[in-house]
This record gives structure tokens, sequence and C-alpha cells, in this order.
């Protein structure tokens, strides 16, 4: 079983994935919420109950296949929709974080960008919160994706204004500099825990 289960959280575009990479090559076990979501659009037990919510976006009938960026166009325009598909999903991942916890020894990472907005916080012993100034969270989303300004700025007000939050109980990194010198905050921040 873990030391200590740490969640990795903030908005798209925060640093999340770099601080989980950055963690995994120095060694440290680490899970990553959207590896762990495309392993379970793989099921076909998951796949059928995403069918039921979007029928346009599963095809196949004995083998079913998802159109995640069908889905992902829908749920980002459709509050209600995205809340759907986030109640279904994200208790699957938190679920299988745990389980490969139980697995491992010493500190075990886990990115999960919906932490707050499910209420998982309690299920972890540390938190580790990453902040980013907004041009540079839309910059980077711009570089990794297809998507416009627009659509990126409808995502980021999905999700929790960590800017605003009350974020004292937590460890907060700031991402406000290159790309080396957030490693280095996120690796003493680790050794830290």
């Amino acid at each position: 079983m873990a030391e200590k289960l740490i969640a990795i959280t903030g908005g798209i575009g925060s640093g999340k994935s770099l601080a989980l990479s950055t963690l995994e090559n120095a060694g440290y076990q680490t899970a990553s919420s959207d590896r762990i979501t495309a392993e379970l659009y793989n099921k076909q037990t998951v796949l059928r109950k995403i069918k039921k919510l979007f029928p346009f976006a599963v095809s196949g009938f004995f083998k079913l296949k998802v159109d995640r960026k069908k889905i992902a166009d829908t749920v980002f325009n459709d509050k209600a929709k995205l809340k759907k598909l986030a109640d279904l999903i994200t208790p699957l991942v938190v679920k299988e974080i745990e389980k490969r916890a139980k697995t491992v020894s010493g500190k075990f990472f886990a990115e999960v960008p919906v932490l707050f907005e499910y209420s998982y916080q309690n299920r972890f012993d540390k938190i580790i919160v990453i902040t980013r100034p907004l041009e540079s969270r839309i910059e980077s989303v711009k570089k990794r994706s297809n998507l416009t300004e627009t659509q990126i700025l409808e995502r980021i007000n999905n999700q929790i204004n960590y800017e605003k939050a009350d974020l004292s109980n937590y460890s907060v990194i700031v991402n406000d500099g290159d790309a080396p010198a957030f490693e280095q905050k996120v690796l003493k921040l680790a050794e830290d825990i």
C-alpha cells in the first residue's frame, strides 16, 4: 500500500501532465486520470453506459467504439451532459487510482482534474494544486489541441477558478516560469511531502 496518496489537480493547461511526467521520470509511482479514462473507454461495460448517454458517439453492435471528439464537442457546450459524463467516469477513475495505490509502496502521485468538483479531496493524504496565469494556460492548450480560444475559455469556465479559491490547506505550485523551473518546484515539493 502506498505510504502517501497524493493528488495533483488544477485547471486545464495549468501543467498537471508535465508535473506528473516529471515525477514519473524521477522514479515516483504515478497514475494519470487521462490514461485511466482512455483505458475505461476501451471497456465494453463502460461503453454500453456511455452509449446510453451519447448514442450518436458510440458505434458498433457487439464491439462498441467511442468517438471521444464527438463527446467532447457535445459536453463542453452543455453543462448537463458534461455532468452526466463526469458522474459516470470520475468515480471509476478514482476507484482505479485507489486500487493501484494498494499495489505500490512509497509516495503515489495521481493527477485528478476534477478533484474538488466531486469532493474527492478527503480520499487523498495530500493535495498539490497547480496554478498558472490564464494567458499561459490558453497558449498551452492551443499548442496541444485544435481548440479555439473560445472553446478553451468555455472549458476553463466549467472548472473551479483556482485563482479565487481558498487553497490555504493545500500545497500550491505556481507555474509561472519556464518548464525546467516548474519541474524543479515539483521535485522539491515531492521530496518535502
